[in-house]
């Protein structure tokens, strides 16, 4: 099922494998700020701004929100939320909707990232809603939302070593990162108790041999360990980009 409509740039650039500007998530300082009334990374306040889509959000407000998460009530990770079959059923096989028909797609991804704020595919699929109802601006507002969540998340290593993994909270943004940087993969191969290892066919040009795929860090999808894994549904949906919007396909409708 093709979703997204999103023209993204920037996004497949070569990384390094060495630089000093990656950090690994300190998730303990992190709390420890984002629970602090004074502190600028203050989670309630700035949970406020990411959700009126503040465009002044920095990388490090992205990486204090999206790594402070863990620590809030409301992150569940391997619980899938009930609004996932809804919006399934709302596309359906269709072919064709029509504007009733994208405004319930909205309203259950919304519902969604009530429970996952920073579901990529998530705001990905409110992001072509809100296009395909003509609200470009409300569009706009959560492709800026998946920017600053890919690049916090990229901000955390380079990807291409088992010791400087890509950092995630949810499983499924592995394969979001992956999908929104083109990476054509098929499986990940776990490599030690919190990463996995995702081959990638087509590793970006000026990467050498010596590096075939990404590694991401799960563990702390992990270290709280839930008490709701049993008969958990298996995920339906992943982020998929839309061959006219994507630069990368012949079938781009994109400006060269």
């Amino acid at each position: 099922m093709v979703l997204v409509s999103m023209v993204w740039t920037g996004a497949g650039h070569a990384q390094t494998a060495d630089s000093p500007a990656f950090r690994p998530p300190d998730y303990q300082q992190i709390a420890t700020e984002t629970a602090d009334a004074t502190s600028p990374y203050y989670y309630p306040e700035l949970m406020r701004r990411y959700e009126r889509g503040d465009t002044t959000l920095t990388l490090e407000d992205f990486r204090h929100l999206y790594y402070g998460y863990p620590a809030q009530p409301g992150y569940k990770p391997l619980l899938a939320s009930p609004y996932a079959d809804s919006l399934e059923q709302a596309f359906g096989k269709r072919s064709r909707l029509e504007a009733g028909d994208y405004r319930r797609v909205a309203q259950f991804a919304r519902e969604i990232l009530r429970e996952e704020p920073f579901s990529m595919r998530d705001l990905n699929v409110l992001a072509f809603a809100c296009q395909m109802l003509d609200e470009p601006e409300k569009a706009a507002v959560q492709m800026a939302k998946i920017r600053g969540i890919l690049e916090a998340i990229r901000s955390t290593g380079t990807g291409l070593r088992e010791e400087s993994p890509w950092y995630v909270i949810y499983l499924r943004d592995a394969e979001d990162v992956l999908n929104l940087l083109g990476a054509r993969f098929t499986k990940f191969i776990v490599v030690s108790r919190s990463v996995e290892y995702a081959p990638v066919y087509n590793m970006p040009e000026g990467m050498g041999k010596r590096f075939k795929g990404y590694y991401f860090d799960y563990s702390e999808v992990y270290r709280r360990r839930p008490d709701y894994l049993d008969n958990l549904p298996k995920p339906k949906r992943r982020l998929e980009v839309n061959p006219l919007y994507n630069p990368h396909s012949k079938q781009s409708v994109l400006p060269k």
